[in-house]
């Protein structure tokens, strides 16, 4: 499959250019015929590359190419890319054109300021494209007000009294939904009257949901009028990102962004608020798709274009439009930090707990800013607000939970970013921090952080939880976890799935079949992974013992594989090396302890060098019919 990313169209695209000697100045206009024509031999020419060092000068020569380009206007590198796009006939035309139409203006800012020949090219050519070797982390100490204490330890054994948390994530409601479309059409979702032809449908939309589209309404409200049945004293809920749908080659104007997203929590609010229905607090996290355009989020030292017509690029739009849709959630003051810190704000939803939520776009490789300045170890001062706020929690010995949008250890995540945050867990572990909680993969899964580099149970020091998504798509059943939590120690002491089984719509009598999927606790609880009682929490040590269970009994594995699709029928299968790198990411609560990126792998297997990975997030061009699904 072709990789799904914008930067693909665009250096297949200026790939031809390189060929071309006719573009010798940023001022020379080059001719776009040309580059046309010579489009497919060029492409075939970057793909075949049969080592690693062809493939990454390849990628750093188009780069250079797309960079003499963003000198002309912005108009003509607009039409350039949007002819070669079409010519590829790889994505669909109105798709080509949206999407170059609302990132290509940010490229085009952004790639200027790139040192491209140097570490700038090299790290998007390995982090989007894994067409070179990784770069090394830029050595950089985060800074702490005071030492870690001599005697900072767990918490002591739990209370036995437990509350209930909910954790919904990558919501993803596509308004336009209808049932009996085409679900199988060839745009990159589909169960959308404009994207069917009803004289011949291959596959029709079911009135709650697919597994190629993305959330139907109805689908959403069965969610939230079931989750009172089984969880009717929730004492506080996280949502981590992600409201509005897939159609990233139309999000703008903002507006129509934005709707989604003010009709999207005007629901939330209804059942949230409500005494006879979810009736609690919920706690947002800003997801990559919240912004407009898609993984968007500029820093304060972006160079914002000063026209006019360019100023919702700040994104002052969104942080006052969520900072209303998140009011009476959160404080007065904690409502300000929304809109003065990018979206990042603190809260304590019970006593003795600290919840702080991150915009963590700051570390996802798909937003072009951050290739202005890649070398900002802190864009937007967010490490220096973190330690600020977990210092003050353990000088009044308070616990604190971590909620965002993507995992610091995610492959998306830029390896800077996620080794200083990860000095941070272990300056503030395992006293302060009590859970970290994410999303974004639409699969249900869990990440271990570790002191050092010794991966053992000894040094497991924290846990990330990743949360399944509502949404289907892609191949997934929708689900949301339950949290049981220690009253006093703020651990979790089980992480329980709930799911609905798509494929079974046929025998549903009263709307979808929601129902535990699983209990961490009574699915990985093993002779390796022990826990001794009922109290016990499920710490990051008996998470790591889980993952060397997997590594010994390959059924416990296939058990967390099938558990990570919620159970979807289309499971992509796992062979032994598939097995050893998947446990390895589980281990990666540092990026760069990841086993997915690899210096021989080639750009044809995008961020998945072994591991078939259908793309769900960021930026997937490729139509659904084109998809060996």
């Amino acid at each position: 499959m072709l990789p799904s990313s914008l930067l693909l169209i665009t250096l297949v695209g200026i790939s031809t250019l390189a060929q071309a000697d006719f573009l010798q100045t940023p001022f020379e206009r080059p001719d776009v015929a040309i580059a046309q024509d010579l489009l497919y031999s060029a492409t075939t020419q970057w793909l075949q590359a049969d080592t690693k060092a062809m493939s990454c000068s390849s990628c750093i020569s188009l780069l250079q190419m797309l960079k003499n380009l963003s000198y002309m206007s912005e108009s003509f590198l607009i039409a350039t890319l949007n002819k070669v796009c079409q010519r590829t006939q790889k994505v669909d035309t109105e798709v080509c054109m949206g999407v170059v139409r609302e990132q290509a203006p940010i490229i085009r800012k952004v790639i200027k300021t790139m040192s491209v020949s140097g570490r700038d090219g090299h790290l998007l050519c390995a982090s989007v494209l894994n067409s070179c070797p990784y770069p090394e982390v830029e050595p950089w100490d985060v800074t702490f007000p005071k030492n870690k204490p001599e005697f900072a330890r767990p918490s002591s054994t739990g209370s036995g009294r437990t509350f209930t948390v909910l954790q919904l994530s990558d919501w993803h409601i596509d308004p336009e939904y209808e049932p009996g479309t085409e679900a199988f059409c060839d745009k990159p979702i589909c169960c959308r009257a404009e994207y069917t032809d009803f004289t011949n449908i291959t596959k029709p939309a079911s009135i709650w949901g697919d597994y190629t589209c993305d959330t139907p309404l109805l689908l959403i409200e069965s969610m939230l009028e079931f989750i009172p049945t089984v969880a009717p004293d929730l004492r506080f809920a996280i949502l981590t990102g992600d409201l509005p749908p897939h159609e990233v080659w139309r999000t703008l104007p903002t507006i129509r962004t934005q709707l989604i997203q003010d009709h999207s929590y005007s629901l939330l609010h209804t059942h949230f608020d409500s005494p006879h229905l979810v009736n609690t607090l919920l706690y947002p996290a800003i997801g990559n798709h919240e912004s407009a355009p898609t993984n968007m989020f500029p820093v304060k030292s972006s160079k914002i274009p000063i026209e006019t017509d360019k100023a919702y690029l700040k994104l002052e739009w969104l942080y006052s439009s969520l900072a209303q849709n998140w009011q009476g959630w959160l404080s007065a003051h904690n409502i300000l930090d929304v809109q003065r810190n990018s979206g990042s704000y603190i809260a304590r939803p019970l006593p003795g707990l600290k919840l702080i939520s991150l915009n963590t776009n700051f570390c996802y490789n798909l937003n072009w800013w951050l290739y202005e300045n890649p070398r900002e170890n802190d864009p937007n001062h967010i490490f220096e607000w973190l330690v600020d706020q977990l210092q003050d929690s353990e000088d009044v010995g308070e616990k604190v939970w971590i909620i965002g949008h993507s995992s610091p250890g995610d492959e998306t995540c830029f390896h800077d970013y996620s080794n200083y945050f990860h000095q941070i867990v272990e300056r503030y572990t395992p006293h302060v921090i009590a859970g970290q909680f994410y999303g974004h993969t639409h699969k249900d899964e869990f990440q271990v952080f570790y002191r050092g580099n010794e991966q053992t149970s000894e040094n497991a020091i924290s846990v990330a939880y990743i949360a399944p998504s509502i949404t289907p798509f892609l191949n997934l059943n929708p689900g949301f976890r339950l949290y049981q939590v220690d009253a006093e120690t703020f651990e979790v002491v089980d992480s329980i799935t709930y799911v609905a089984d798509l494929d079974q719509q046929d025998t549903w009598t009263t709307g979808p079949n929601w129902h535990v999927e699983y209990s961490a606790r009574e699915a990985y609880n093993s002779s390796q992974a022990v826990l001794k009682d009922t109290t016990e929490p499920l710490s990051a040590a008996w998470w790591h013992n889980v993952t060397v269970d997997m590594e010994n009994d390959p059924a416990v594995f296939y058990k967390y594989w099938d558990f990570r699709t919620k159970s979807a029928p289309h499971v992509v299968e796992c062979d032994e090396e598939c097995r050893s790198i998947e446990i390895c990411n589980i281990r990666g609560g540092k990026a760069e302890d990841r086993c997915d990126y690899d210096p021989d792998v080639l750009p044809d297997s995008y961020g998945k060098p072994r591991v078939q990975r259908a793309p769900s997030c960021g930026l997937n061009l490729v139509s659904i019919s084109e998809m060996d699904l």
